[in-house]
């Protein structure tokens, strides 16, 4: 897919909502991949399918799964979870997202699309639908009440002995560059919040997903597109 071609039409219904190419990337990636990251996508694709292979093992997909994501952004890592699994459903709040990500899974059959309407989240799916879901890079933009209801509803959506994955940013770990710069931000625009990294405290999310069920399999550094490098958190509904 030709870089011109990776983001068309004009969306602005929420903070991650962009007609600019390298805004969009930026906000996916991070600066990992430098100042253009549209003149890198190949890259970026070979990195997403990496992650998404490790993400599979990790949470034990296999092709009977049905598979919940989180923010699915542009289906970068998305088309190749759903080769590896039964079904994949992707949300997101971003309408700009979705339509890029519809583009990019064209030639995946097994997947569908869902846009968030608000966050915290609640789905119209019935109780117990899926086997696994997982958020890449996404709960680090969410503050411990967002994480709360996020559980919440991911009570009543992971069958028995599912698994779910998200990763953090680590409040005992903070950065300074980069929380400088997420201060920077915030002063200057207090209402656009959701675009923010957020540091948690992981003692705190785990303490939350243990009141609704979910019991801590494994937690490791996530290296890869986010930089500097996170806290996977893998849990299993008990």
């Amino acid at each position: 897919m030709p870089a011109d071609d990776f983001l068309v039409g004009d969306y602005r219904m929420s903070d991650w909502e962009s007609e600019d190419k390298k805004q969009a990337l930026q906000r996916l990636v991070g600066e990992y991949f430098g100042d253009c990251p549209e003149e890198r996508l190949d890259e970026i694709r070979a990195a997403k399918k990496k992650r998404a292979r490790r993400l599979c093992k990790k949470l034990g997909c296999h092709k009977e799964s049905v598979v919940l994501e989180i923010g699915s952004g542009m289906g970068l890592t998305s088309k190749h979870v759903a080769r590896r699994v039964k079904q994949l459903i992707c949300s997101d709040i971003s309408t700009s997202f979705l339509e890029l990500a519809k583009k990019e899974c064209a030639d995946v059959q097994n997947i569908e699309f869902v846009k968030i309407e608000e966050e915290p989240a609640q789905f119209s799916f019935p109780d117990e639908s899926f086997d696994m879901i997982f958020s890449d890079a996404v709960f680090i933009h969410l503050n411990l009440y967002d994480i709360f209801w996020y559980f919440s509803e991911f009570q009543r959506l992971v069958k028995r002995r599912g698994r779910v994955l998200i990763n953090v940013m680590d409040s005992s770990k903070i950065e300074a560059p980069l929380f400088d710069q997420m201060a920077e931000f915030y002063r200057q625009d207090r209402n656009n919040l959701k675009t923010l990294i957020y540091w948690n405290s992981v003692e705190a999310v785990i303490g939350i997903a243990s009141r609704f069920g979910f019991k801590l399999k494994s937690k490791g550094r996530m290296w890869g597109l986010v930089k500097p490098a996170n806290l996977d958190l893998l849990f299993s509904k008990k």
